[in-house]
């Protein structure tokens, strides 16, 4: 119920940031999903997001940020990590394959890709689920730039709007698929796939 609560002060916070969105100017986050004959779609000013972000409270964020305290690492080391990958040369960092699923990390150019195939077959080349996640370098060091502890998710939200029109996420899962990316439109388009 709480959570109803928080979600719902902050639409209605947010209605004025909306009216002024139509700005050509404008970056919105788009997040498109279809299931079958369902679709969903969610498009939402990145200044509303902006501003929304401040306003949730509870023990893990605050002010935009994200203290990261509830893994089994020292946030540090998990900030530090995050530090390190910005700054590494570009390359292949994991690659687990086995009989059904395969799992790559690596840093290309400007980007940390993320590419999971589960139930993979190699005859055919295919999987039944397929993600990858394109995290611009410079998101990630935004993202790193506050203290040892924390995510300062504005800061990395500033720098996301200058990746406009790429895919940042592709899901497609057995009839299902997700797209998540930022551009100047204020409705999404048909998710692209990869």
């Amino acid at each position: 119920m709480r959570n109803r609560i928080h979600i719902a002060a902050l639409i209605v916070l947010a209605l004025p940031a909306i009216a002024l969105a139509g700005d050509q100017q404008t970056h919105w986050l788009h997040v498109a999903v279809e299931d079958g004959s369902d679709r969903v779609r969610v498009n939402v000013p990145m200044n509303v997001v902006s501003a929304a972000l401040p306003l949730i409270e509870d023990e893990h964020m605050s002010g935009g940020k994200v203290r990261i305290d509830d893994f089994d690492m020292d946030p540090a080391d998990i900030v530090a990590f995050l530090r390190a990958v910005r700054d590494a040369e570009d390359g292949e960092y994991v690659n687990v394959e086995d009989r059904h699923d395969r799992v790559k990390v690596s840093k290309q150019g400007d980007y940390l890709w993320v590419r999971v195939h589960e139930n993979w077959d190699e005859d055919e080349a295919d999987a039944d689920e397929t993600v990858v996640v394109k995290m611009p370098i410079e998101v990630l060091s935004a993202l790193v730039s506050g203290e040892d502890d924390e995510l300062d998710v504005m800061a990395a939200l500033d720098v996301l709007s200058r990746y406009e029109g790429e895919d940042l996420v592709t899901v497609n899962d057995e009839g299902t698929s997700v797209r998540i990316w930022v551009d100047r439109e204020n409705q999404s388009a048909t998710p692209s796939g990869d």
